[in-house]
């Protein structure tokens, strides 16, 4: 029951000597992991978590979880209502959540939901037999052993955790406070620590935010305020200047006019020109190595790496109220990307470079990936989903359906 934990660094940019700045990876051996597999499938079987938690679940992923935010925001501001919207990132500071899980607790929730006492059995066994050593260049660490906390980068980890907090989940939901479409309460959507509340006034969210204290103090855990951050998303035309403020643990929480969520700018006034910009960086800064690291490779290993490290454009499916100059300034880096690694002239035609490489031009991706999530959301069977599906008059959908009828440059 041995296992090496390495830890590696979260922010290569940051301060290396901050122990705050490293995430701890347990490596573990063949048959333990094959162990790991087989307890997290049987796990699967038996813990069923709440529609509002998106998290490393089948059909579901971060663009469905912001999706959700984002057609709630939309359905409230439309209507002429804001939405305040809290977000405890990271929730509980996962930096140390995944290592605040009281045991005790943790058991009695695996077998209150109907896990085979076997299973149990093994799972106790393994978390208080296992010893833990901790490697730094080729030196180890003394042993030691976990009293609290799940193992980091095994599978049936992140399950674990969410059957931890499921239960606050279902509270905040049962709550007849803050936002509801349909008739189907989405006032707190989370993936994994990271927990957004939305309500239509702020002594709705300052409702979730008791539940929420409550929990965490029944749980043995901790908010971390100072990464705790509000926007209140406004009506156009109908500006606030006496907002009330928020406040967490007797502390308040700093209202700002856009937050990062799960890799996404989310703006105050919905506009999506700032995330693009984010895309736009993060695709040259790639497209900068690969034309660097690779530069004497063959076109064909160029090409397949364009692929994989510059057609991704991260929640691009996702984007619907930007200006024609921002999409733009990332079409041009896009395409400019792929001259740079190929060595083609700057002035070449976009669409016949990319014809002849057998690779998809920059509005193809888009379609493509607009595509797929369309048809992920018509699938789905969780059921704030089902409210964005089902919802035709929603801008998402609007937009969806736009992108994928005109094939033209102008989206």
């Amino acid at each position: 029951m041995k296992t090496i934990v390495v830890p590696i660094v979260k922010n290569k940019t940051g301060d290396i000597s901050d122990k705050g700045n490293y995430r701890p990876i347990s490596l573990a051996t063949i048959i333990a992991k094959v162990l790991d597999g087989v307890l997290d499938t049987i796990l699967s079987d038996h813990i069923q978590l709440h529609d509002t938690q998106f998290g490393f679940r089948p059909g579901l992923s971060t663009e469905s979880a912001i999706l959700c935010l984002k057609h709630t925001v939309r359905y409230y501001v439309d209507r002429g209502t804001p939405v305040y919207a809290c977000f405890l990132s990271p929730v509980y500071d996962l930096s140390r959540a995944f290592d605040l899980v009281s045991y005790d607790v943790l058991w009695r929730k695996v077998e209150d939901r109907g896990v085979p006492s076997e299973i149990c059995g093994l799972l106790k066994y393994w978390y208080s037999k296992q010893i833990n050593h901790v490697k730094w260049d080729d030196t180890l660490s003394e042993p030691y052993r976990l009293e609290c906390g799940v193992r980091q980068g095994v599978l049936a980890s992140p399950r674990l955790f969410k059957l931890y907090i499921d239960a606050l989940i279902g509270e905040l939901s049962s709550k007849r406070v803050g936002c509801s479409v349909g008739g189907v309460s989405i006032n707190n959507i989370s993936y994994a620590d990271d927990m957004v509340l939305m309500g239509p006034s702020v002594r709705a969210v300052r409702e979730l935010l008791k539940v929420c204290v409550a929990y965490a103090e029944s749980h043995g855990l901790a908010y971390n305020v100072k990464k705790c951050e509000y926007i209140v998303f406004g009506v156009r035309g109908k500006p606030r200047t006496d907002e009330p403020d928020l406040f967490l643990n007797g502390s308040k929480l700093k209202k700002v006019t856009s937050f990062k969520y799960l890799g996404h700018f989310l703006a105050d006034d919905l506009k999506d020109n700032v995330d693009i910009e984010r895309e736009r960086r993060a695709l040259a800064v790639r497209s900068n190595m690969l034309a660097r690291r690779f530069a004497r490779c063959t076109d064909l290993v160029k090409i397949t790496l364009f692929k994989a490290y510059c057609q991704s454009l991260y929640t691009s499916s996702l984007w619907i109220n930007y200006t024609k100059r921002s999409l733009d300034a990332l079409r041009v880096q896009y395409n400019n990307a792929f001259r740079m690694l190929l060595g083609l002239p700057r002035y070449c035609s976009a669409s016949e470079m990319f014809a002849q490489a057998r690779t998809d031009g920059f509005h193809a991706i888009i379609r493509k990936k607009t595509a797929s999530l369309l048809r992920r959301v018509r699938d789905s069977h969780n059921s704030i989903l089902k409210t964005v599906a089902e919802n035709f008059n929603s801008p998402i959908l609007k937009k969806f359906v736009h992108t994928l009828m005109f094939t033209n440059t102008s989206l």
